[in-house]
Parts: C-alpha cells; structure tokens; sequence
C-alpha cells in the first residue's frame, strides 16, 4: 500500500476512533514529511504533512497525557526540518519544545529525538551563537551513538552532527578537533550505499565541503582541491535544479577552491574561482536580498582579500568599497 493511500485510509479511521489510529496516522505524516525529493514543489507537501502531525498529536497529548510526548518531538523535529521559508525563530522554538519533552529520554526512541532536535537546533545556531551551537551537537554526537546500531538516515544525521561540530570549531578557532570532526562525518558518507548518499546529496556535499576548508586551513591545498572536484561538479549540477538550496555551499566551496589555488601560486585559477564565487552571491542577494545580501557582503570581503593575496590591489579595492556601500544602506 502506497504511503498517499496509507494516509487517506487513517484519516477516515482517525476521525472514527482517534486514540487507536490517530498515532498511526501522525506517523504515517511524520514518514510523509521526511520524504526528500529533488523538486521543489514537493516542499509544500512535506510542510503539509508536518503541520498536520504536529497538530494530531497535540490532541493526542490533551486526550492521553504521558502518552504521546516522544511522538510529539518527533512530528516538532519533522516541522522545523522542512527546508521552506519558516524562520529560524520559529525553528529554534520547535527544537527547543521537542527537547522539553525528550531530554530524559533513556530508551532508544526518544534519544532518537532527543539527538534529532538537537542537531536541528544546533543547525540553526550555529552562524549566530556557535558555542552553544558546538555544545548541543556535541550532544547530539553523544545520543546518536547511544542508540547504536544505527540505520542509514540515523548515520547521515550523526553525520552531519559531526559536520555541525566541525563549521562550530572552525569559527571558535580549534582547527585539529574541526579537521577531525570533518573527516570523521565524511567517512561516514562514504561508507553509505550510493543510493543513500544520493538521496541525502546537500548534506553530503557540505561536509565535503568543511573538510575541504579544513584541509585548506591546514594548508594541505593538494589535497583539498582533489576533494573538491566531485563536489564542485555535483553542486554546479544541482545549483541549476535548486539554486536557492545550492548556490550557498557552491559559493562557499569557490572561495575554498580559491584559497586552494592561491595557496599553490596558481594566480589565474584563484581569481576564477574567487569571481565565480561572488557570482552566486550575487544572485542568491537579488533573488532572496533579506537572507543573503549580508552573505554577498561576507563574500565581497573574501574576494577582496583572494586579490590582495594576489598582488592585484586595485580590484582588491573595488570589492572592499562595494562591500562598504552595501553595509552603509
């Protein structure tokens, strides 16, 4: 029985007896909202479903409290993962609210949620408040493991609690412990069928690229720019069927490619990259100016010093001058 089908029968049953099939409805749509297709279209759907869940299960709370909490969580976790335009405030307060009602959680279930809300809040604080970031995913890291063995998707999301954890040190200035913790989340992609590292490609591809600015920190330049290849091709493929989903981790990866190049005096190939880079910036601003137009400006200052690495001053100074403008407005 197709899941659509699936779903259409509980909710006829739920509305007949909703403490027997209720549960298994909210699950099915929690299962709905975890679907990853590559169409954007099917976001919406995958919101739906969630909301849905979400606001099954809150009846289920009221009617049998102590009963359905971890399912709760669970739905709260599905809601704040859906990548649409929700803001990251109301993010956070679903993984906050899902923590509430799981943090302790001894049976394997409810860690399973408990690491889940974790890594979704750390996500999302990470940029802002990375310490408490590093701190949550630390957790996470510690919860995934506490529920070994574990599946495909329950590895990728140690996974990318690792990669959390490595953006996390980087920025607090632990080069050697973000290094480790970058190889160690890419690792764990590669041993995944192809199939699974596929169907999780934008999670794959940013911790690809972590470690390659890792490996670049550690001015292993070589060694990151081969990294990078299958990355950088896999991403400029994808920024063309989801350019909003894409186009900043192919940003990001550029100003490493370039930091890469100009490490190995390369000074031609560094410039590309550097401008390619600004490139996608500036269409993410003009296309979404809220979101990344203060990202166009971190961009314009990272190309201003990939052509001051370069001797080539004048240019340097434009970027820096444009960033300036944009920061004035």
């Amino acid at each position: 029985m197709s899941l659509a089908v699936r779903i259409t029968l509980l909710r006829q049953l739920t509305r007949v007896d909703l403490a027997r099939f209720g549960p298994k409805l909210a699950e099915a749509l929690v299962t709905r909202s975890q679907q990853v297709k590559i169409r954007r279209s099917f976001v919406s759907r995958r919101t739906a479903a969630a909301d849905e869940a979400v606001a099954l299960y809150r009846r289920l709370v009221q009617d049998r409290p102590g009963r359905h909490e971890v399912g709760l969580a669970r739905a709260l976790v599905a809601q704040g993962s859906v990548p649409d335009d929700r803001t990251v405030e109301s993010a956070l307060a679903q993984g906050r609210e899902a923590i509430g009602y799981v943090e302790n959680a001894t049976d394997r279930d409810g860690l399973v949620v408990l690491a889940a809300a974790q890594l979704m809040v750390s996500t999302q604080l990470c940029a802002d408040a990375p310490r408490d970031a590093m701190s949550l995913a630390e957790k996470a890291r510690e919860a995934w493991l506490r529920c070994a063995p574990l599946g495909a998707r329950e590895r990728m999301e140690l996974a990318r609690s690792l990669t959390v954890l490595g953006y996390c040190r980087t920025v607090l200035g632990e080069p050697a412990e973000a290094l480790a913790a970058r190889e160690e989340a890419v690792e764990l992609f590669r041993r995944l069928s192809f199939w699974t590292r596929l169907k999780y490609m934008p999670a794959r591809l940013e911790a690809m690229s972590g470690l390659a600015d890792s490996l670049a920190s550690h001015r292993r330049f070589a060694e990151a720019l081969t990294l990078t290849t299958g990355a950088r091709e896999d991403l400029t493929f994808m920024s063309r069927v989801e350019p909003l989903r894409f186009r900043p981790t192919l940003g990001g990866l550029l100003f490493v490619i370039a930091r890469c190049h100009l490490g190995l005096g390369e000074q031609d190939a560094a410039a590309a990259a550097a401008e390619e880079a600004v490139g996608h910036y500036r269409w993410l601003a003009a296309h979404a100016p809220v979101r990344y137009q203060p990202r166009l400006v971190v961009a314009l200052r990272s190309q201003a010093s990939v052509f001051t690495g370069l001797g080539r001053y004048e240019k340097a100074a434009w970027a820096t001058a444009e960033a300036e403008a944009m920061e004035s407005r």
